[in-house]
């Protein structure tokens, strides 16, 4: 018959066990500074809508997020390699689909192009492929998807020859306002807040030329999931938009009226 003692330590020992089963759920979380998306505060925390978002339906599935700082197209190769495990704020598409499950939508998202004022009047631009055989030099971030037209022109060697890689919307917004390039594809919000930020309104203006308005998903590595978790996932997601809690981050991160049914902007 076990003695009290050894229930006691039976039970310790669950309790232990438990609790370290629970603590070994850690997610790896990409983020890079990205108002309103992701950013550091003036205290030093990284906070943001895709940080909060993923950081709130991950403690709801019983795990912790590990943020790591990491450049988009590094960001791309490490989830497929497996070393990292979430990466926030990517488009759902058939070449990342071969390594990554995707989360239901979490935001809106537009892509636009972005010009320096003073060449603007240089260039007649109603789509991307209006740049080949001009001078038009466009900034955008190596591995990013910028909507289906991009895509298409990708491997159309005139069209590349128009690119400039960055690693970072305020790269691609100081080489504008510098004169090194005269465009920047990127999404909507964040480059206004870019804009806006760095103090150069008066050198760079939205343009009219929309190239995406695809959502937002997290993307999941596939080394490190199965569709099981995804779907806990997306039910967390889901309990979020019920409970108010996707509004509240849209309200405090977006600046604008926000609509939890376009998970965005009004």
């Amino acid at each position: 018959m076990p003695t009290p003692l050894r229930c006691a330590l039976w039970a310790l020992g669950w309790l232990v066990g438990a609790g370290v089963q629970a603590a070994a759920c850690v997610k790896s979380l990409r983020w890079s500074d990205m108002p309103p998306y992701a950013f550091k505060d003036p205290q030093g925390t990284i906070q943001g809508l895709h940080v909060d978002l993923a950081r709130e339906a991950l403690k709801r599935v019983g795990c912790d997020a590990r943020l790591v700082e990491m450049p988009w197209a590094r960001a791309l190769m490490e989830l497929e390699r497996g070393r990292l495990d979430l990466l926030p704020g990517a488009a759902d598409t058939p070449e990342r689909a071969a390594f990554a499950f995707f989360s239901r939508p979490t935001n809106s998202a537009r892509t636009v192009l972005f010009v320096a004022r003073k060449t603007r009047h240089q260039y007649r631009l109603n789509t991307l492929a209006d740049i080949m055989g001009t001078d038009f030099r466009l900034a955008v971030r190596r591995g990013s998807t910028y909507g289906a037209e991009y895509d298409a022109l990708l491997p159309n060697p005139e069209f590349v020859k128009r690119l400039t890689f960055v690693t970072a919307p305020q790269s691609g917004m100081r080489m504008m306002a510098a004169g090194r390039v005269d465009g920047h594809l990127g999404d909507e919000l964040a480059g206004l807040h870019t804009i806006q930020t760095l103090g150069l309104s008066d050198a760079i203006q939205r343009s009219k030329l929309v190239t995406s308005k695809d959502a937002d998903h997290i993307a999941f590595s596939k080394v490190t999931h199965d569709a099981a978790f995804v779907q806990r996932f997306n039910a967390a997601l889901g309990r979020m938009v019920e409970d108010g809690t996707t509004k509240r981050l849209l309200e405090r991160y977006l600046p604008c009226p926000v609509s939890v049914e376009k998970l965005g902007c009004q």
